[in-house]
């Protein structure tokens, strides 16, 4: 067979379509707990799969989200809620407007991070010039200085993974996710902090 033979064979509009790609089967809540517990994010006051199954906020979330749902359910303040998980936060991104919010925001991380020992003179102010907000930290006795875009509206959504990054323990990495006008962040030992990332992204 030539080489024009076989150009026009690999070409045949004849050709029976690919078989499409079913969509992953969603995981169980129990298996979602698996999961999770596996990856450093084990529920936290013997919560199991009937208290979420019985809990109506949570059975509504899990069908739009899997992960991204019962990470929320660990993140739920106390009052009303399952569980909180120590190193769990969800962050409100339209409350994200002005120079006191980002400083608000490091250490709401740092405390889900358990390293707000190693936090220091956290302060927010304005660049005029350039047209931002500022947040300047010492971590870990290391000053950084951030620079979110100025919006009165909403967040700045390409520094967050900076400081979700930022105010990490030694050994342990954030994992995180968009859902809506919110994020939620984990911070999970290194060696699983990719695993639990690409868990999230995928069922995002």
């Amino acid at each position: 067979m030539g080489a024009f033979e076989m150009f026009t064979r690999g070409n045949d509009s004849s050709e029976e379509p690919p078989t499409p790609v079913p969509p992953p089967v969603r995981p169980s809540v129990g298996e979602q707990l698996g999961t999770l517990a596996r990856l450093g994010l084990e529920a936290q006051d013997g919560v199991s799969t009937q208290d979420i199954a019985d809990d109506p906020d949570a059975v509504g979330w899990i069908k739009l989200h899997p992960y991204v749902a019962v990470l929320q359910v660990m993140a739920r303040d106390q009052d009303g809620s399952l569980t909180r998980h120590p190193h769990v936060t969800t962050i409100d991104l339209d409350h994200l407007v002005g120079p006191e919010s980002y400083p608000d925001l490091v250490r709401k991380l740092a405390d889900a991070a358990g390293t707000t020992h190693l936090l220091d003179e956290v302060e927010g102010g304005v660049d005029e010039e350039r047209g931002r907000w500022v947040v300047r930290f010492t971590f870990d006795e290391v000053t950084r200085e951030i620079h979110p875009r100025r919006d009165h509206d909403r967040a700045d959504p390409v520094v967050m993974p900076e400081l979700f990054a930022a105010v990490a323990g030694a050994g342990h990495r954030p994992a995180y996710v968009r859902h809506g006008r919110s994020m939620t962040v984990a911070y999970v030992p290194a060696r699983h902090a990719g695993e639990l990332q690409r868990v999230f992204s995928r069922w995002a």
